[in-house]
């Protein structure tokens, strides 16, 4: 929560502002201003990530822009995102979809958790804990290209015309470097449509 208030605590002069209850609605509908930011997100941090090899990065979308997280020069980054911008919009759409991307591991953590469920639910002799396991491990390799799949199809999309990275705001949070690379994006900031 300290986090979104010392980003909000920073507003330039004539930026179109995502409603805030569009902003919560766009969370927790995965609307097309956090997916569009998700898609930068990965984009940026890979090319980040390709100036910087020995810097480990991290990132979190939201309607508003997305957090990069990772010592990396200020300097940089609003370059870098829109960089990354240009090349999803052109012929480097799947920048948008990264290994190591949460969506992966919530595909996993659901399937696991069915496939564990499942089988524990079987009458005997199926029930067994060797069974519980051979399905979890089953379920975790069929999950790695579904979560690539979710990310494609779900949890990420190709930034429209009117997205662009309007500033980026460096500080320290739990004693780290973060930046918060905020994106304005009118045609995707409605909560529906």
């Amino acid at each position: 929560m300290k986090l979104l208030q010392r980003v909000r605590q920073e507003d330039g002069a004539g930026m179109t502002r995502i409603n805030p209850l569009a902003q919560i609605g766009q969370q927790l509908l995965l609307g097309n201003a956090v997916r569009e930011n998700h898609a930068l997100e990965h984009a940026t941090i890979v090319l980040l990530s390709q100036q910087f090899p020995d810097t480990r990065l991290a990132g979190v979308s939201i309607a508003a822009g997305f957090f990069i997280f990772g010592d990396v020069p200020t300097a940089v980054i609003a370059p870098t995102a829109n960089e990354a911008l240009r090349r999803l919009r052109g012929a480097e759409p799947d920048l948008a979809i990264h290994e190591r991307c949460g969506t992966n591991l919530a595909v996993a953590g659901l399937l696991t958790g069915l496939a564990a469920m499942s089988v524990a639910k079987l009458r005997k002799p199926y029930n067994t804990f060797n069974n519980v396991v051979l399905a979890s491990t089953a379920a975790l390799v069929v999950a790695r290209p579904l979560g690539l799949l979710a990310q494609r199809y779900v949890t990420t999309h190709t930034p429209n015309a009117s997205m662009r990275v309007v500033g980026v705001h460096p500080f320290v949070w739990r004693g780290g470097v973060t930046h918060f690379v905020r994106t304005e994006n009118p045609d995707a900031a409605r909560l529906l449509g």
